[in-house]
Order: C-alpha cells, then structure tokens, then sequence
C-alpha cells in the first residue's frame, strides 16, 4: 500500500485528533508519520485472513475479489445461505486455495486463476476494527457512518507504530478521516520499583493474583488517580494504600450515615428544608460538592482521569475529616419527637445534607468504581424502594442554578486553610491537639480575611484546640526573617561575587527583605557601587520563630500559636486526655454509640486534679452515668492506660437503660 503517497494527508488528519498527552500526537506519533514508509500488506504465513488477490499462473493475469458473492460468481457456484456457517463455507486456508479456482479470461490463455499464497499483515485487521465490526459495507451502513470516527480509544504507548497507525491509516485511505478524535495513551506498567516486567528478573507482578486480594474497583481506581498517561509502578501494596485514601473514607462516610439514621429512624423523602436555611456547613458542603461535579464533569469530558480522581479524593477528605466531623454533634443530639425545635431542624438539615452528598457521589464515582458506587446506591436508594435499577442507569449529576455563595466558599477554604497551617504548627513543635493553647493569632495583609473568617471563628477556636483568636497585621512580633541567597540559582550569575551577595543580604534587616519581596517581586542589593536585582528564585526566606511561638503559612497567612501552658490549660489538656482513654476503652468492648456506662479510675494526684476540675464535661462526653476514684492494688479489672508518662489505669461497666 502506497501510504507514502498520502503522507500529507495522514498528517493533516492527525492535527484533528486530541492526544493525551498531546506530545504523543505531534511527537512519537507525529514523527512516524513525517517518515511513514509503504505498508508492506502481504505476510508470508499459513493462519491469518487469506489475500484476496487470484493470479494467473501462466499470464500474470490478476484479480482482486471484493465480496463472497463475487467469489461464489467466478467459480460458478450459489453463494450459501449463510455464507458465515463454517461447516458450509471456510474462507481460511485450505480451503479457500483448494475449493476456489476457475480458467483465466484473458484472451488466448488457458490457464487458471489461483489464490496467491499470502495472507494479510494481522495489524490490519486491527486497523479495519471500525468498519469490520459492522460487516461495512455489506450492511449497517448508517449504523457506521453515525459511530464513526470513535469518540477514543485507549492503549498503551507502543502501539503508536501499531494499533493507533493502522487505524489511522485506513480511516483516512478509505473515509478521508481520521478513525477516533481522542487517544489516551497509557504508560507502561512496571514493577514496584519502577523496573520493567520480566520473566528473566523475576518481577512479573501477576494482575489476577493482585485483583483476588484487593478488588476490581481499587484496581481500577490505582490506574486512575496515578494518571495512567504515565508509567506506573505496580504491585498489590500500591493497589491496597490507593484504595485506602479513597475508599475507606468513603465506606467511613457510609458507615456513619447508615449507623445514625438507623438509630434515628431517618429516611429519605421528609420535607426538604430549603438550602438558604440550612447550617452554614451544610451550605458549604453541598456548594462544595456541586464544584466537584463541574469540576469532575470537565476533566472527563476532557478525557483527564486523573484530575478527575484525585479531586474525588480531595473532596472526601474534607467531607470525612472536616464536615463530618464538626457536623457530629448534630448527629448525635437526641430526637425530639414533635420536630419543630431548632435542634431537630439542625439535626434534619444534616441528615438530608449528608444524604443528598452520599447519594450524587455514587454517580460521580461510577465510571472509576462501578461496584463500590452500585452498592452504595443499594444501601442508599434500593432498600427505600427508590432510584433506578442501577446506578448505571440514571443521568449524570447536574449541579443546581439556584444555589450559589461564593463568599461562604471562599471564607470556609480559608478556614481549612487555617486549620491545617495551625495542625502543622502543633505537629512541628510535638504539641498534641488535644492539649488546649491560650490563643492563635490569623497574620494578614489582607483587610478581608478577618471578615471572611470571623463568622466562623467558633469553628477555628475549636478546631485548633484555642480558648481565644486573635488578628495582626505585621508578622514580626511571632517571627524573624533570615533571607539569603539561593546558590544553585545565583551562583551562575554571580560567580565570584557571591560572598558580596551574602553580605548584601545579611547588612540589612530580614523583614525588610521580605516586604521588599512580597511588594515589588525582587530585592534590590548594591555590589560594587551598581544595582542588582534578585529574583524570588534566587534567595531563600528562613522563617524563624519567636520564643513561645509555634508558627505555620506563608506571607498571604500566617498562623501563631501560643504554646506556653499554665496550669489550668495543663489540667485541662489531662482531662482531654482521660477522655480519649475511656472512648478508646469503650471501642475496645464494642459498645454501642448510646450505651452508658460507669468508670472506675486510679491515678496520681495531677490527673485527680484535672478530672476534678472537668468532671461533669467528661461525664458528658463518654456518656458516663458515674466517674468514680478507686484506691488500693487489688485485682480490680483495671487496664493500665498511661497518660504523658502517669499513672492511669481504668475499668468501664455497662449501665442497664
């Protein structure tokens, strides 16, 4: 096939397509096209699709035949009722060599036409996959031509000089287009250490075995949210931590919905209370979660998948380990059977809330886990009698027109943003959330962040563990700056003149240098009488803390904890502390959430003096009906439960309801 004879066109066709990556398309691919070469047909094999090309062996005569009908014509015989009944008709080898011959019809020739003995290059019956599968053009002529170019096709990296060229190559020979208009390219898939899969190293990572131990659907979401554009590493314990940053917040998601509204008796279908008049994290939350359908209905409509999972996967962590979480309390507030309070209201507002975001994200999950998003819609929708028979068979998700707030969208990312700064300051300085501070304070340039961020500044009190918030302008008071220069980029330029740098830098005060930073976007330094500028990639700012401070964020948001303690926050972290061992202790027996029980205790005199001074708030909240002191080293049923190094040992009893 003369295929260098359409190269332009080949080429012209290629720009139509969207490759992911795109450099595949004007590169890898892109190249072999510019240096295509004439497509060698014929194969010198026994199996495969015979060439339907019959020669004379005496003139040279040649006929090539376009149909069975037209074949069963030469030889004179009736084309079968079904010319695809094998045990009537075989057009492989032999058969098709020994069965079909008649006398060549060239003039002043007696000599018969026989099949050549060649059979077709495989790669082309893989390229003729489009037409083919219709039986075009013998039928399903429109069928074809409304399906055709595909939508994408997907395969991995090498087959550029394969699959993706001889169905490129065929679409435009034949039908002046090309075969599909998106082509995901897959990296290759090695071994856990990145090294290429072979019987030789000893490193082929079986997919069956990997799938029996972790499932289809954490299979499917690994190559999915580790953009499979890429090479990938594999093996079972990649498959197994991938599926644990998603699924398992998600089945914790469904675990602690289906859990309360049973207890609660909820289910679906009560008056829907308008969004405008739900809690504050409920309208965050499903403002949130309409983003990601946007979002999420973007990337794969643009055929980026993995975009699409990781911003999945960023939503659960907020709904888990942020919406759910401060959203508990409302959860676990008693019923009140006449509803109208405002408790039962808020407590409505959260269960619907919750509901509606399980229940749109079974459908944005499904195209990546299709099992895990029909069992959620089973135990959601399906055993309340509601919803289609599958998920698989509703709509994609449309986001509401009628419900917008991008202030309050913006006011609870800064306060997440808050949050984490705060929990990386504790964390860097070995400061448990739950030992309480005296204050944070919010340091900003920004005249707007205190009021974005004070309706909610209950939240940020409570999530950082602080009795009091506060607001500054000028980080200096909770930092220093030391800023110097960067040598990887500043040593090119300056050579031998960078000990003048350095001490350009370190003459003049590190919190200038920084303002000087943030507001021109370049440091001004003399060196030899002249003025040089230094780029924002040439100095390094070393943020230093003050004593007594714990600091985390950048120059738009600065968080300053202050982590000195005086007794009172000391007792009151204990307390918090006694707390955690009794939940851990009620976990261990398997409680149920609304079981009361009574706490036997032993301890030293600082912790008795904490829980003393906090008893009636960790009564509450363990559900203990009695937190009672027990003298004496007798077998008493107590487990040792250390607190900060003291001694602290419990024993808890179930009380009767």
């Amino acid at each position: 096939m003369r295929t260098t004879a359409a190269r332009k066109r080949l080429i012209e066709k290629n720009r139509e397509v969207h490759w992911h990556p795109e450099h595949v398309g004007q590169g890898r691919f892109g190249d072999w096209l510019e240096n295509v070469v004439d497509w060698a047909l014929s194969r010198s094999r026994y199996w495969g699709t015979p060439l339907p090309v019959w020669k004379c062996g005496d003139c040279g005569e040649t006929e090539v035949i376009g149909s069975f009908e037209e074949l069963f014509r030469k030889v004179g015989r009736p084309l079968p009722d079904d010319p695809y009944d094998r045990a009537c008709f075989d057009p492989h080898r032999p058969f098709i060599d020994d069965d079909f011959q008649w006398p060549c019809a060239a003039s002043d020739c007696a000599g018969t036409m026989k099949r050549v003995e060649y059979v077709i290059d495989a790669w082309f019956d893989s390229g003729a996959m489009p037409f083919a599968q219709y039986h075009y053009p013998f039928e399903n002529r429109e069928t074809f031509r409304a399906r055709f170019p595909a939508d994408f096709i997907s395969e991995a990296v090498d087959q550029t000089r394969g699959w993706f060229y001889t169905l490129h190559v065929l679409g435009c020979l034949l039908f002046d287009s090309p075969a599909y208009r998106n082509c995901i390219v897959l990296g290759h898939v090695n071994d856990e250490n990145g090294r290429k899969m072979s019987k030789r190293l000893g490193n082929v990572v079986e997919p069956m075995e990997v799938l029996a131990e972790t499932g289809a659907d954490a299979l499917r979401w690994y190559f999915c949210v580790n953009n499979p554009e890429q090479p990938s590493r594999f093996s079972a314990r990649l498959v197994r931590e991938a599926a644990q940053t998603f699924l398992l917040p998600l089945w914790n998601a469904l675990s602690f919905f289906t859990i309360y509204a049973n207890l609660d008796g909820w289910r679906p279908g009560r008056h829907e209370i308008p969004f405008a008049e739900r809690d504050q994290l409920d309208r965050w939350i499903l403002l949130r979660l309409y983003r990601l359908v946007r979002e999420t209905t973007g990337h794969l409509r643009g055929y980026s998948t993995a975009p699409a999972a990781r911003g999945i996967e960023a939503f659960l962590e907020e709904l888990t380990n942020w919406y759910i979480r401060r959203s508990r309390d409302r959860f676990w507030a008693p019923n009140d059977e006449s509803g109208a309070g405002a408790q039962a209201s808020a407590k409505e507002s959260a269960y619907q809330t919750l509901y509606e975001v399980l229940t749109t994200l079974r459908l944005l999950i499904a195209p990546f886990v299709p099992f895990v998003a029909e069992e959620l819609h089973r135990r959601l929708l399906s055993s309340q009698g509601l919803g289609a028979v599958s998920c698989h068979l509703e709509s994609w998700p449309e986001p509401p027109a009628d419900r917008a707030d991008e202030r309050l969208e913006t006011a609870m990312a800064t306060v997440l943003q808050v949050a984490r700064n705060g929990r990386s300051a504790r964390n860097a300085n070995s400061i448990k959330i739950r030992q309480p501070l005296r204050s944070v304070t919010l340091v900003s340039a920004d005249p707007e962040l205190e009021s974005l961020v004070e309706p909610y500044v209950d939240l940020v009190s409570e999530e950082l563990n602080v009795h009091e918030v506060r607001w500054a302008a000028d980080s200096s008071e909770y930092v220093s700056f030391d800023v110097v220069p960067h040598y990887p980029k500043c040593g090119p330029r300056f050579g031998r003149a960078m000990p003048a740098v350095r001490a350009a830098l370190a003459a003049r005060d590190g919190a200038d240098l920084k303002r000087e930073l943030d507001g021109s976007g370049r440091i001004a330094i003399e060196l030899d009488g002249d003025t040089a500028y230094l780029e924002p990639n040439e100095v390094e700012v070393r943020l230093e803390e003050r004593p007594g401070i714990a600091v985390h964020g950048d120059s738009e948001l600065l968080v300053a904890l202050d982590v000195d303690l005086d007794d009172d926050l000391i007792a009151e972290g204990l307390a918090r502390e006694v707390v955690h061992r009794v939940q851990n202790r009620r976990r261990a027996a398997d409680l149920d959430y609304a079981d009361r029980i009574a706490v036997r205790y032993r301890t030293n005199e600082e912790v008795e003096r904490a829980i003393e001074a906090h008893r009636e708030w960790i009564c509450g909240e363990t559900l203990a009906v009695t937190f009672q002191a027990t003298n004496g080293d007798g077998p008493d049923g107590m487990e040792d439960a250390p607190i900060e190094g003291q001694a602290f040992a419990l024993a808890i009893e179930v009380q009767s309801r």
